[in-house]
């Protein structure tokens, strides 16, 4: 895929689906066989919907400010991201997690496997990636 298309495929992706919280965007931009790695705890399609239920029960919101590094693999169909996550719990509590994340996407422009790595800066937070 082009550079183009895919850096603006995972900035809509992180909008709708983590700033947005948007589940029902999932099929737009997830393969039905997607697997995503978060903290070497593997997840299906069906436990990252689960994940993303309860981040919003957690959450009141979410915002990046801009991705510290992007990097694309176009031939591969890869994009790689290091950014921080700001945090606002529901319980009024405002803190920052750091991830990295590798995203691989199949011939359709559908994310079809994750790995990232995440971590807190605040002891609060701990969990928060991989939340079920």
């Amino acid at each position: 895929m082009d550079k183009i298309i895919l850096k603006e495929q995972i900035e809509n992706l992180y909008n709708d689906i983590l700033i947005n919280l948007d589940i029902e965007q999932i099929s737009k931009y997830f393969a039905d066989d997607y697997i995503q790695i978060t903290d070497h705890k593997a997840s299906n399609i069906n436990e990252f919907k689960n994940h993303l239920t309860k981040l919003k029960e957690a959450v009141k919101q979410l915002s990046i400010n801009h991705f510290k590094t992007m990097m694309i693999d176009e031939k591969q169909n890869i994009v790689y991201l290091r950014y921080d996550v700001l945090v606002e719990k529901k319980n009024g509590f405002l803190g920052k997690i750091e991830v990295f994340a590798e995203f691989i996407f199949n011939k359709y422009g559908k994310v079809k496997y994750c790995n990232e790595l995440t971590q807190a800066y605040e002891t609060e937070l701990s969990g928060m990636g991989s939340i079920s």
